[in-house]
C-alpha cells in the first residue's frame, strides 16, 4: 500500500496537505516546513489533524509502540546514545525489539554503507564527520525498516560519500522500501527522486513526477521555486535559441545533445 496523507494540518505550519507514496519509491519534499511532516511520520508530533497512514495503519501512538522497526529518521547531525560504535548498534537494536540475528543485522548495514567492520570497536568521537553521518545511517537501517526518511539529505558531506549514500538510496529503493529525502536544493532532488512535493510555506504548490514538475513551463515562469540548474539551462536554450535539447539528469548528456544540434 504505501503512505496516505490526507489533509494534514499542524498549527500554522502545515495547512492541508495531502500526498500518496507507493513502495520502490524515493520521494523529495522541498520546503522550510518540510520538517513538520517528518515529525509526524515519526511520531515526534501527534497531535496534528487529518490523516497520516502507513499500510492501512494510522500513524499515532500506538502505531510506533507496536510496530518499532517500521519508521527510520536520519539526520545530518546524528545523536548517539553510547560511547563505542558497537554498543550503539546493540542499543538501537534493543530499543527497536530487533528479533533477527543482531551481528548478522550489524554487519549487513556496515557493508551496505561501505564501512569497515573495524570501525566497531572504535569511540564514536574518534570519528569524523562523514563517518558519524555513516554510522548513523548504519544504525538506523540495521533494523530494517519500511519507511526511511533521510532529513536535509547531503549537508556536510563530501562528494564520495554523497556518490556512496546515492548507491545506498537506490540499493534500499530495490528492496521496496520508501524513501522520503528532503531538501532545499532543487538540483538534489530533481537528481535523486521519482517524485517530489513542493511546499509554498505552509501550502502544497505541487505534488508528482519530478520529471515533470521540474521540467515545467510553470515553474520556469513562477518564482515560488526554483528550477534546477541544469532544467534551467536546457529550458533557457528550448526557448530562447531554438535549440532543440532534451531534458537530461546529467550534464553529460546535455554535452552530448548540444554537438548533436548546434
Amino acid at each position: 500500500m504505501g503512505l496516505i496523507v490526507s489533509n494534514l494540518k499542524y498549527k500554522d505550519y502545515l495547512n492541508e496537505i495531502s500526498f500518496k507514496i507507493g513502495k520502490n519509491n524515493i520521494f523529495g519534499i522541498y520546503g522550510n516546513y518540510s520538517k513538520y511532516i517528518l515529525d509526524i511520520l515519526n511520531g515526534d508530533i501527534l497531535d496534528y489533524s487529518g490523516v497520516a497512514n502507513y499500510d492501512k495503519m494510522d500513524i499515532d501512538e500506538l502505531f510506533f509502540k507496536e510496530h518499532p522497526t517500521i519508521v527510520a529518521r536520519i539526520n545530518t547531525n546524528p545523536n548517539f546514545y553510547s560511547t563505542k560504535v558497537e554498543d550503539e548498534f546493540k542499543f538501537t537494536l534493543e530499543y527497536r525489539r530487533y528479533d533477527g540475528d543482531i551481528n548478522k543485522a550489524i554487519k549487513k548495514a556496515l557493508k551496505l554503507v561501505e564501512l569497515d567492520e573495524k570501525i566497531l570497536s572504535r569511540s564514536i568521537n574518534t570519528l569524523s564527520r562523514s563517518e558519524k553521518y555513516l554510522l548513523g545511517v548504519a544504525v538506523n537501517i540495521s533494523y530494517n525498516p519500511e519507511l526511511i526518511i533521510f532529513d536535509n539529505i547531503f549537508s556536510g558531506i563530501d562528494h564520495k560519500n554523497k556518490k556512496k549514500l546515492i548507491t545506498l538510496i537506490n540499493n534500499l529503493k530495490e528492496e521496496k522500501k520508501l524513501i522520503i529525502v528532503t531538501s532545499n536544493d532543487v538540483n538534489i532532488l530533481y537528481e535523486i527522486t521519482d517524485e517530489v512535493l513542493l511546499l509554498d510555506g505552509n501550502n502544497l504548490y505541487k505534488v508528482g513526477s519530478t520529471d515533470k514538475i521540474f521540467t515545467s513551463n510553470e515553474l520556469m515562469k513562477g518564482d515560488i521555486v526554483p528550477m534546477p540548474n541544469i532544467t534551467k539551462v536546457t529550458y533557457l536554450a528550448k526557448t530562447k535559441k531554438n535549440v532543440k535539447l532534451s531534458y537530461h539528469k546529467d550534464v553529460r548528456d546535455i554535452i552530448k545533445d548540444i554537438y548533436k544540434h548546434v
